[in-house]
């Protein structure tokens, strides 16, 4: 029986990757109580350890999607690599995998290989684009897939493409192929068998985006009434006289409230302003109305303002800033370790709460090849 704040206690996992994709998606195994294997090459390991902020051959980056889990370098263009690569597999629950289609088939690794021996093995590879199609055999990264899934043209005008400006369709397909693989674990608690698990990046993208980004394409015919784009209710943010706040104003005395506290109490009966359905249609001029003034408020004042009339409303924090931060101090978002490379070391605690308490503290990230030795040795004992 599993402890309710280790809900994956037991279950062994192995991933093949590089970047975050895959990497992201195992760390939230890990936190959850999995043994997470990552195997990497020989050299340099997974290039993510040399981006960005870092030291001890371990970025920023690298330690906050690689938390808890044990490294192994094998050398894959090697028969004996291979070799403890495939007895590592099936001793696994879980095998995942975000290389090019055909890459882990030609290694023996792929997974009707491994599954004809190990029928309970649940098994999922991340690609960029599938397995059909002109670009199924093309490489994928984040900025290319917000370019292709529409992420680009939703951040301002189509002719004016901008990039969300995080690793946002990498995070996206992670957490969907968190989601897969624990769907799978599920049915195979109830049935005896593991299956294989086909994810693309396009398709976690799209899905993720359409919801909101493409209801405007959701319903067809000639009788379809459409309104604004939900993009537009994101209204720009007020300034303050020490930064600026974002609000949602979603009913009548919300608008009321934030017309009163700019200061624009005549737009109150301009009738194109009047009711969800008017303001809908020129939400884009109104937002800009209102961003153009700037009362004479801290963002302290005009959220607490807002606040007093059930107005969402925030002011707009920097990462620097989060941590100080009243609200997510109470919640325990961060946590700072020890890491035995790295030392002092900030990072975010898991979000979900199992059993209404948070999860234990996990290790560190690892060292490139740090247990090599030790997991080596398991496999030579057997099961």
């Amino acid at each position: 029986m599993t402890n309710a704040t280790q809900p994956l206690a037991g279950i062994k996992v192995v991933e093949f990757s590089t970047m975050v994709t895959a990497s992201l998606a195992t760390m939230m195994f890990a936190q959850q109580g999995a043994d997470v294997i990552k195997v990497e090459p020989p050299g340099i390991g997974d290039p993510m350890r040399w981006l960005g902020s870092q030291k001890a051959g371990i970025s920023g980056l690298f330690h906050n999607c690689n938390q808890a889990k044990r490294s192994i370098t094998l050398d894959l263009k090697s028969a004996e690599g291979i070799a403890h690569a495939r007895q590592l597999c099936l001793s696994a629950d879980v095998v995942i995998h975000n290389y090019r289609p055909g890459v882990m088939d030609r290694l023996g690794l792929g997974s009707d290989a491994l599954r004809q021996e190990k029928p309970d093995l649940v098994y999922c590879a991340i690609t960029g684009f599938g397995h059909e199609g002109p670009l199924s055999d093309r490489p994928a990264y984040d900025h290319v897939m917000q370019a292709m899934a529409g992420f680009m043209t939703l951040q301002g005008h189509p002719e004016s493409f901008a990039y969300v400006k995080t690793l946002i369709c990498d995070k996206i397909t992670a957490y969907t192929a968190a989601q897969a693989i624990t769907a799978a674990l599920f049915a195979r608690e109830r049935s005896g068998s593991g299956q294989h698990i086909d994810l693309s990046m396009l398709e976690s993208c799209v899905a993720f985006l359409w919801p909101d980004g493409g209801m405007h394409l959701t319903l067809k015919g000639g009788d379809v009434t459409h309104g604004a784009p939900f993009a537009d209710y994101y209204q720009l943010p007020l300034r303050t006289t020490d930064g600026a706040i974002a609000y949602a104003a979603m009913t009548d005395a919300h608008w009321d409230a934030i017309f009163d506290i700019v200061g624009r109490a005549d737009l109150k009966t301009e009738e194109k302003y009047k009711g969800m359905t008017n303001r809908s249609i020129h939400m884009a001029e109104l937002a800009s109305i209102i961003a153009s003034e700037k009362p004479n408020m801290t963002c302290a004042e005009m959220v607490a303002g807002l606040a007093k009339q059930d107005v969402p409303a925030a002011a707009c924090l920097s990462l620097e800033e989060l941590p100080a931060n009243q609200q997510v101090l109470a919640m325990s978002i961060f946590e700072q370790t020890e890491h035995p490379l790295l030392g002092p070391v900030q990072h975010v605690t898991p979000p979900a709460r199992f059993g209404g308490s948070k999860l234990a503290p996990c290790g560190p990230s690892p060292a490139l090849g740090e247990h090599s030795e030790a997991i080596l040795a398991e496999l030579a004992a057997g099961p």
